[in-house]
Parts: structure tokens; C-alpha cells; sequence
């Protein structure tokens, strides 16, 4: 048991550092709003997690890879959200390096606090239409429950699997606010949310073709 649980947190960990929409998002995040809002981010990854670990706990996630239409539509949805998601990183890019001006105190404080749950929500769609994240659960997880246990042992490797998403996308943004001087400049920021936006675009367009 103990040598299973350590190799489901190497796995869950490789998969939650390997580039994706997740590391994406909270780079754009932590640069262009701040390590609260990137929390709010790393809140609802982790959120999400729990949910596809219930869905293939029960059964639900097997049932959407085995339709067609219903695999379909999640790729879809998936796919559109992180076209958005890319497109509003890009726009907020380019308004930075155009303007190259930073905001006022109060502007930064009004913007973090209408935008903290909506950071959460970001959070929480990344993850749960992140197709690779659905690929581990439908495919991979169950493997880990073929021994038995039953819902609790599968609750634990969720948590894992959580623990792992907090410790990692936390330590990155605590990294990346100790860049903060820098990353107060509107250039480097917009570069930065550019990037993070063809990189999300991209990662739409993979899977739309894939």
C-alpha cells in the first residue's frame, strides 16, 4: 500500500509540473494580478481535482470516454474555454505593452477585489476541462484502485494529487511575487501575459485538431 501511494505522488506530481494550461494560467496570474489572485487560482484547481477524482470514483468519467458525442462535447468545451482564457491574457498583454503606464493604488485594490472569485472560477474551468487531467482520471487512476480500497483509498490519492497541485502552483507564486519589482513594470507584464496567451491558444488549438 505504502509503495502504490508513493508512486501515485510521483505520477500526480509529474503530471501537475509538466507544462500545461495550469502553469499558464497561474503565471498570468500571479504576474498580472497578484499572489492573492493566483491562490484564488491554485483554490480552484485544487477544488476541480475533487471533482474528476468523484467522477471516476464513480464510474462517470469511464461513461463519457466510452460516448462519443459526450467526450466530444467535453473536448469542446475544454477547448473553447482555454481559446478564452488565452485570447483575454493576449488582449491584456498588448494593452500593457501599448500603454506601458501602471495603475494607481486604488484601481489595484478595486481590481483584486472584484476579481478574486473570478480568478477561482478560472481556477476551477482550467482544471476541470484540462484534458489532461481528464486523460489521468479516465485512464490511469483507476489502476491505482484495481487493489481495492473503495472510495476512501480514493479520496486519499486525491488529496495526493491536491496536496501536489497546492504545494507546487503556491511555491511558484510565492516565487514569482518575489519578482514583484519587476513584474510592476506594464511591459513585462504584458509580455509575459503574451506569452501565457499563445501558449493557452495553442493548447486550444491541440486540442480542437487532436
Amino acid at each position: 500500500m505504502n509503495h502504490q501511494i508513493l508512486t501515485f505522488f510521483i505520477v500526480s506530481l509529474f503530471l501537475v509540473i509538466s507544462p500545461g494550461p495550469n502553469m499558464a494560467l497561474i503565471i498570468d496570474n500571479a504576474s498580472r494580478l497578484g499572489k492573492k489572485n493566483s491562490l484564488a487560482n491554485v483554490a480552484g484547481l485544487c477544488t476541480a481535482t475533487y471533482i474528476h477524482g468523484a467522477l471516476s470514483i464513480l464510474g462517470i468519467s469511464a461513461i463519457v470516454l466510452n460516448n462519443a458525442l459526450l467526450f466530444l462535447t467535453v473536448k469542446t468545451l475544454g477547448a473553447a474555454y482555454l481559446l478564452y482564457m488565452g485570447l483575454k491574457s493576449l488582449k491584456s498583454g498588448f494593452q500593457g505593452i501599448r500603454t506601458q503606464q501602471t495603475a494607481t493604488i486604488m484601481q489595484s485594490e478595486t481590481s483584486e477585489k472584484t476579481r478574486l472569485s473570478s480568478s477561482y472560477i478560472d481556477g476551477f474551468m482550467t482544471q476541470i476541462l484540462n484534458p489532461k487531467v481528464s486523460v489521468f482520471y479516465i485512464a490511469a487512476f483507476p489502476k491505482f484502485l484495481a487493489d481495492g480500497g473503495g472510495i476512501k483509498k480514493g479520496y486519499e490519492l486525491v488529496t495526493i494529487h491536491s496536496f501536489n497541485i497546492f504545494a507546487w502552483f503556491t511555491l511558484l507564486t510565492v516565487f514569482i511575487s518575489f519578482s514583484s519589482v519587476a513584474l510592476r513594470k506594464p511591459i513585462v507584464r504584458g509580455w509575459i501575459n503574451m506569452a501565457t496567451g499563445l501558449v493557452l491558444a495553442l493548447f486550444a488549438v491541440f486540442i480542437f485538431v487532436g
